[in-house]
C-alpha cells in the first residue's frame, strides 16, 4: 500500500493536463474524451474509461489478450489486462497492428513489475504515442506522429475549468 501511495504521489507531480498537450490527437482525445465523460472516479471505473476512449475512436473491433490466445488478422483495440502483462510483447502483435491500432494496459502503476513492464513497453521503438494515466496507459501505432509520451490527468483540474471560463468569455 506504502508502494502505491508513493506512486500516486510521483504520478501527480508529473502529470499534466490538457494545457501541457502540443499533439493535437491527444489533445482531442483528452478534451473530446476524457473530460466530456461523466466518470467520476477514474480509480473504481477503469473499464468505462477504455469503454469510452473505445467509442471515441470509433473501434469497431476490440478484445482482450489472454496468455496463449490466438492473435486476430487485424488488431484495431486490444486490451492488456494486469494478470497478462507480463507475457505480453508487442514485436509479437506489431505484424497484426494497422496505423491507430490502440493498446490498452490496465494496472501499470500497481505495482513496481508492472510499472517496469509499462516502461518497457511506451519505450519501444515501434509506438509512436502513448498515454499514460494513473491506472491504464495507451500506446498507439500512429505513421503521422512523432514518439511522444504523455502523463494525463484523466479528469479535469480546477485550472482546466477557469480557462475553459475565460476561453468562452472573450
Amino acid at each position: 500500500m506504502q508502494y502505491q501511495i508513493k506512486s500516486y504521489l510521483k504520478f501527480l507531480r508529473n502529470a499534466k493536463n490538457e494545457h501541457g498537450v502540443h499533439s493535437p490527437f491527444v489533445f482531442d482525445l483528452v478534451t473530446k474524451c476524457f473530460h466530456a465523460t461523466n466518470i467520476t472516479s477514474f480509480d473504481h471505473k477503469r473499464n468505462n474509461r477504455i469503454q469510452e476512449t473505445i467509442a471515441y475512436l470509433h473501434l469497431k473491433e476490440y478484445f482482450y489478450f489472454k496468455v496463449g490466445q490466438e492473435v486476430p488478422r487485424t488488431i484495431k483495440g486490444l486490451i492488456v489486462p494486469s494478470e497478462a502483462l507480463k507475457t505480453f510483447s508487442i514485436d509479437n502483435i506489431y505484424p497484426y497492428c494497422i496505423n491507430e491500432s490502440c493498446l490498452f494496459i490496465e494496472d501499470i502503476h500497481k505495482t513496481r513489475k508492472n510499472e517496469f513492464l509499462w516502461k518497457q513497453l511506451y519505450q519501444n521503438d515501434k509506438i509512436t504515442c502513448s498515454i499514460e494515466t494513473y491506472n491504464l496507459g495507451l500506446l498507439f501505432f500512429r505513421k503521422e506522429q512523432n514518439k511522444e509520451h504523455f502523463i494525463l490527468h484523466p479528469k479535469k483540474t480546477i485550472l482546466s475549468h477557469l480557462l475553459e471560463r475565460i476561453r468562452f468569455k472573450l
